[in-house]
């Protein structure tokens, strides 16, 4: 599911409705420059942070590699349209 809004960084993609698998904490990302935004949060530059990051302080591991041996589908999920 995405918002209908462009990304305010690159302008490239849609704001897209994802969550994390382990504990379904819900965000949204954009997955042509990897930026997210918490839901309580504007869509926003200013509000941006980078997944990379996100995710190794989650899976608390380096920040310059967290994908080191997983891939995306490892660790998020897009959320599912409501039917």
């Amino acid at each position: 599911m995405h918002l209908q809004q462009p990304c305010p960084l690159c302008g490239q993609d849609w704001v897209w409705f994802y969550r994390f698998k382990a504990d379904h904490a819900p965000f949204y990302l954009c997955t042509e420059c990897d930026s997210l935004w918490w839901p309580n949060q504007a869509i926003t530059k200013a509000n941006s942070r980078f997944l990379d990051h996100v995710v190794a302080d989650r899976l608390g591991v380096d920040r310059d590699n967290p994908w080191e041996e997983r891939v995306w589908a490892d660790v998020i999920e897009q959320v599912p349209d409501q039917l």
